[in-house]
């Protein structure tokens, strides 16, 4: 058979490695059109040189390349827009598998932890939003002086979101403290919150050292634990107590 000459559409079928059901669609949809359509009876046939083509088709679905972005980059005759959209495909994939793994990580945790069916009552507070700077600076300024925990919290297709984490949602203890840029629509003016601390004295000094600046310095208050305050580099002002 040479390229001119026309196959029906079963031994298309058979000879490119796709089903008759997904060689109509592409044709519904413009991916693949067939060389020949009878007016009458609609049987649609096929060149010998189309089954590249079909290959093709089949391995770009096979890496989950969307219809309509295969359709475009088999119309791409400098590849330019091919590229770009291999590019943003292998974005999507690479974001899938980090919300793959943030499934099984929390499969691993009820695993470990099992599933308690018995729901937290009550309301209490559960997130602070605290105003910075500098986001990447504050996670370490409040990693090297508390040893804070930052993890994802939440995971979307567009990406990952981080916080202070304290326990797993769920846990009664679950807390969270948000870290918020001037690109924050919620982003609060400079927060004041307080911390009990194992030793004030190390603490507090710790965080001077860090980069914070002292507000109150260490002292003993009347009906109180004995405390003091600093402002981390942002401004926020942390009341340090003695736990």
């Amino acid at each position: 058979m040479t390229g001119d000459e026309l196959m029906t559409i079963g031994r298309f079928a058979r000879i490119s490695g796709l089903s008759v059901h997904t060689l109509r669609h592409y044709d519904d949809v413009g991916v693949l059109v067939p060389a020949e359509v009878d007016a009458e009876s609609g049987y649609r046939r096929y060149r010998r040189d189309q089954v590249h083509q079909a290959r093709l088709i089949q391995a770009l679905r096979w890496i989950d390349l969307p219809v309509e972005e295969i359709r475009t980059a088999l119309a791409d005759a400098t590849g330019t827009s091919t590229s770009e959209i291999l590019r943003q495909h292998r974005e999507r994939l690479e974001r899938r598998e980090s919300l793959v793994a943030g499934q099984i990580e929390d499969i691993d945790y009820f695993l470990e932890k099992g599933i308690s069916m018995t729901p937290a009552t009550g309301t209490r507070p559960v997130q602070l939003k605290i105003a910075v700077d500098d986001v990447d600076e504050a996670i370490a300024f409040y990693q090297k002086v508390f040893g804070f925990h930052y993890d994802i919290t939440r995971r979307t297709d567009e990406g990952d979101y981080s916080s202070f984490m304290f326990s797993k949602y769920g846990e009664r203890d679950f807390f969270l403290i948000h870290l918020l840029d001037e690109t924050s629509v919620d982003r609060p003016g400079p927060s004041t919150f307080g911390l009990l601390v194992d030793d004030l004295d190390v603490i507090h000094s710790k965080a001077l050292a860090a980069g914070a600046t002292e507000v109150v310095e260490p002292q003993v208050a009347q009906g109180m634990p004995r405390n003091s305050a600093v402002k981390d580099p942002s401004g926020n002002w942390i009341w340090l107590y003695q736990g």
